[in-house]
């Protein structure tokens, strides 16, 4: 069998420790049909568009300092329809990963895309990506407003939001409705260019918001694999609070013309907080993950629990004291 042609579209600053491993990853794969790869690149100031350069691949620039952005220019210079959007931390764990995900998509339909389940879980890997992957998250907030889009490592069947439509021995189908869609479509996405097209890609291209308005006009439906990816999301602690700071902040920042909202109102937000800040719950899900798996990474659960509701809580009064300075 012969398979559609794929354009994979890469966004990429300063990556130089990790980009080949991305790259290479897709270039090892089984599929029996054209693959370009696109790395849109954000004025590195590494090795970054050297590397790219001498692993073929074509590099596009970006310049605007904004993953988004990125996405969208590598959209609009996609040559094949199916497009397959993965960030340079990204790894495909084997090499039927792009089959298997081509196979679901095109035996269903009415479906917005394809990606991965859960992360892969390997023991080598830093403490901070172990927690991630664990918990399947890259913040907790997500996960206490089970938004995340991500099984946990110990998940045997789909628990997640959604209505699970079909499961087979290689994916789950789920289906959503606008008010109950998670966070889908990052960290390795399989969906088409045309389908992206009718949403409001330009100039940045929020993977949450585009599948927003796909459900929205009728593509409810994601599929999930049972293959895991692997996500390099950080390697110390202090750089994935780092991370955190900065996703919250350019959320906050974003938030007016953003389509995808969490809605949460006080009383929400007031409970999320207690749960968040008084350890017993956090410490609770930890502990109930590690008499399943035992890994020590399972208890930074309390502690990002902690800080991401104080970073949240000082974010939050600084916008609102910026507000109104800006008012007065």
């Amino acid at each position: 069998m012969t398979f559609p042609g794929i354009s994979v579209i890469i966004p990429a600053y300063n990556e130089e420790k990790r980009i080949a491993s991305c790259i290479g990853s897709i270039k090892q794969q089984d599929y029996d049909g054209d693959i370009e790869i696109l790395v849109v690149d954000d004025d590195s100031t590494d090795n970054t568009v050297k590397i790219v350069k001498e692993l073929g691949s074509i590099i596009l620039r970006n310049g605007s300092h904004n993953i988004e952005r990125g996405k969208s220019i590598g959209l609009q210079h996609a040559k094949y329809d199916f497009v397959f959007l993965i960030d340079s931390d990204n790894i495909l764990p084997d090499k039927d990963w792009l089959k298997s995900a081509m196979i679901a998509l095109l035996e269903n339909e009415k479906v917005a895309g394809v990606q991965a389940s859960k992360f892969k879980y390997d023991l080598n890997h830093s403490i901070s990506d172990r927690y991630c992957e664990l918990f399947g998250i890259n913040d907790p907030t997500v996960y206490y407003l089970k938004k995340q889009d991500k099984l946990g490592w110990t998940d045997e069947k789909w628990v997640l939001r959604g209505t699970l439509i079909k499961e087979t021995e290689s994916y789950f189908l789920v289906q959503y409705n606008p008010k109950d869609l998670v966070t889908v479509g990052s960290q390795g996405f399989l969906t088409k260019r045309s389908l992206l097209m009718k949403t409001n890609y330009k100039p940045y291209l929020f993977h949450i918001d585009s599948n927003l308005e796909l459900v929205n006009q009728g593509y409810n439906r994601f599929i999930f694999l049972k293959n895991p990816v692997i996500h390099l999301h950080s390697n110390t602690i202090k750089s994935i609070i780092k991370k955190l700071n900065r996703n919250m902040r350019l959320f906050q920042e974003q938030a007016a013309t953003r389509r995808f909202k969490y809605n949460v109102d006080f009383p929400t937000m007031l409970k999320l907080g207690l749960v968040m800040c008084t350890v017993i719950v956090p410490l609770s899900d930890s502990i109930r993950g590690f008499l399943k798996k035992r890994d020590i990474a399972w208890f930074l659960h309390p502690f990002l629990c902690i800080w991401v509701s104080m970073m949240y809580a000082a974010l939050t009064v600084s916008n609102k004291l910026r507000y109104q300075r800006g008012c007065s």
